[in-house]
């Protein structure tokens, strides 16, 4: 019987177009001549299409699951995963939150795992022995020789570093919280520095300007708390508050905005403000925030497919992905300056 690796050659495509076809993904976008030719192919080489057959898969999550539900980039991330497998028959058997390590010992008894969120460099080695195929989401941890798919985190940070600059803000905060990352034992292990901080750091420092960090939250109400402090800040120095602000995501920005408008402060005009995610919460009312957009769905998409080509060998070696985000330009951040 012939392999979707040798179909591929003779059809002329890649392996990975071969598995689509044969899986019907709905996504892929190709020429009825070329999906006529890879079925002629299959047809001619006595290929055996295993319909009926569903790898199973296990989905490890880096938080809790009462942080999902809190959390609208993860839950919206986790359903779109679970939405791209049953497309792709994937079975998922379960989705384990913070998993401990008997449950990462006993990953080998399924074909493959789905690594969500931010992990410990240890662990994902750890996860990498033992999943017969893995692939790592959501995460820039830097691990040698595994299949990730991620967001573009550092040059979007760098680009609304930059769109500030530009505009002569460079009083510019960054303000967040900590990001915890998991380790094989399934218990807290540190704060991560997350890729954006990382990114701000080093671009403040090459602009030879002063950092200024607040870690308060990832909540509304962080974001209004954050808003407190600066301003009381503002109370005592004038000079130390900011005229621009990188926020962790949308909740913290919207509180910030609520918090500093109702005390008076201007925006755009006296901070400007970008967030993360573009949640329904950054345009629920006046002003809107300026956000940036991460396609958790293409995210997904492209994590399924590729542990997918992998459950059926039609990718060799190890593949990165990156999946830009797109900035929204609203009032905190307007693309124009009027």
């Amino acid at each position: 019987m012939s392999t979707i690796r040798e179909i591929a050659k003779i059809a002329g495509v890649s392996p990975s177009l071969v598995s689509r076809i044969i899986n019907n993904d709905p996504s892929l976008r190709v020429s009825d001549q070329t999906r006529r030719t890879v079925k002629q192919v299959i047809s001619q080489t006595n290929y055996v299409v295993k319909h009926g057959s569903r790898n199973e898969i296990i989905i490890l999550m880096a938080i809790s699951q009462q942080r999902q539900s809190q959390d609208l980039y993860f839950s919206n991330l986790h359903n779109d995963i679970l939405y791209h497998c049953k497309n792709n028959n994937l079975k998922v058997l379960k989705t384990i939150w913070l998993p401990d390590k008997d449950q990462i010992a006993n990953l080998d008894k399924v074909s493959g795992v789905m690594v969500v969120g931010p992990f410990t460099a240890s662990t994902i080695v750890k996860i990498k022995q033992v999943a017969r195929s893995f692939v790592l989401v959501d995460d820039n941890t830097s691990v040698p020789n595994i299949n990730q798919v991620k967001s573009n985190f550092d040059t979007i940070t760098n680009t609304i570093l930059n769109g500030f600059w530009h505009r002569s803000r460079e009083k510019i905060a960054f303000i967040g919280g900590s990001i915890i990352r998991i380790s094989g034992a399934g218990k807290n292990w540190g704060n991560l520095i997350d890729i954006r901080l990382a990114t701000y750091y080093e671009w403040i420092r090459k602009h030879s300007f002063a950092p200024d960090i607040l870690n308060v939250g990832l909540t509304i109400a962080d974001g209004q708390k954050a808003a407190t402090q600066l301003l009381a800040r503002k109370k005592e120095n004038p000079y130390a508050f900011p005229n621009a602000i990188v926020a962790l995501n949308d909740m913290i920005a919207r509180g910030l905005v609520d918090e500093l408008t109702e005390s008076g402060i201007r925006i755009p005009e006296d901070v400007s403000l970008v967030g993360f995610d573009d949640l329904s919460i950054t345009r629920i009312r006046k002003p809107t925030i300026t956000s940036v957009n991460i396609p958790t769905n293409g995210i997904a998409n492209a994590a399924v497919r590729l542990l997918r080509d992998q459950l059926n060998k039609s990718i060799f070696g190890n593949n990165i992905i990156t999946v830009p985000g797109k900035l929204i330009y609203r009032d905190s951040f307007p693309e124009k300056v009027n």
